[in-house]
């Protein structure tokens, strides 16, 4: 068996049928297709990490985090064809193929005078109660996901998400059981989407991915405002929430991290490197 044959087993009996969310089933699959033929051809039972390496180093050149991507996806899969005897040369360890060094941008984001302005300029736009949900931390899909049903005295309760794969538009479950929250919408929103007209669908806005984006670009175009993306929206909530001190674990349940640990490195770096603790602490020391 090549290693092209092995991938596509692997996907289409391990990683499809799985409860993996779609967009990681999604890269996984890209990582693959994008195999040099010469690597693909290549037969399982003598294939060894060195083999591996310079694709991978040639990638991490151009690309950094797509070498990443694809490590993580010939990792999993060289483990799984291990264990049955198909390739017994092959360790896959941070000393055989090491991870390539990447140091992701930080996200573009909007200061709260720009965010002031960019609702005021939303307000105008058919998806306005999609783009003001951006703005309150929810990623695009779970925006798009909302039911009116899903309002429930003042709060959001976030349960599902539509995101397009496959050249499907597909109504799915959230990315991990920590996505699954609900938060307490700002109050003048709440009396906006009173008296917003409801679509007989259910959906708050029924609405494509597509069409979200061009209305976020409209709407930036017609403020003024930076190019920022929809998910920068997110990280201008969570950016204004970390610099007003708001607790790393409250910010992580708004969010739906699975873990805290990924908000705080996410955000930590938002705040003043000036730390009053030692002054604070020592008022109570010093009696």
């Amino acid at each position: 068996m090549t290693l092209g044959e092995w991938l596509e087993t692997w996907l289409t009996l391990y990683i499809d049928p799985s409860e993996l969310a779609q967009s990681t089933k999604a890269c996984y699959h890209r990582a693959a297709i994008s195999l040099p033929t010469a690597l693909a051809s290549h037969d399982m039972t003598d294939l060894t990490a060195l083999d591996l390496m310079p694709w991978l180093v040639s990638v991490a050149k151009e690309h950094p985090r797509a070498a990443q991507l694809d490590r993580v996806m010939l990792s999993k899969a060289l483990r799984v064809a291990k264990k049955l005897g198909l390739c017994p040369r092959c360790v896959i360890d941070h000393e055989t193929l090491p991870k390539t060094a990447h140091r992701p941008k930080k996200a573009q984001i909007l200061t709260i005078a720009e965010a002031q302005v960019y609702v005021l300029a939303a307000k105008n736009s058919p998806l306005y109660p999609l783009l003001a949900l951006c703005l309150c931390g929810l990623r695009r899909g779970e925006a798009l996901g909302v039911r009116w049903s899903d309002l429930e005295n003042g709060y959001l309760m976030i349960r599902r998400q539509r995101l397009r794969g496959n050249r499907a538009y597909q109504t799915l479950p959230l990315k991990t059981e920590h996505s699954n929250r609900g938060i307490l919408l700002p109050f003048a929103l709440r009396r906006e989407l009173e008296a917003w007209p409801r679509s007989i669908t259910g959906w708050l806005c029924d609405a494509t991915p597509e069409q979200l984006h061009r209305e976020h670009k409209r709407v930036l175009q017609a403020a003024g405002l930076p190019n920022v993306t929809l998910h920068g929206l997110r990280h201008t909530f969570a950016t204004a929430a970390a610099v007003q001190g708001q607790p790393m674990k409250h910010l992580q349940m708004a969010l739906g991290h699975s873990k805290v640990k990924l908000t705080a490195d996410l955000y930590a770096d938002h705040l003043s490197p000036l730390s009053d603790l030692p002054a604070t602490v020592w008022q109570d020391v010093a009696l």
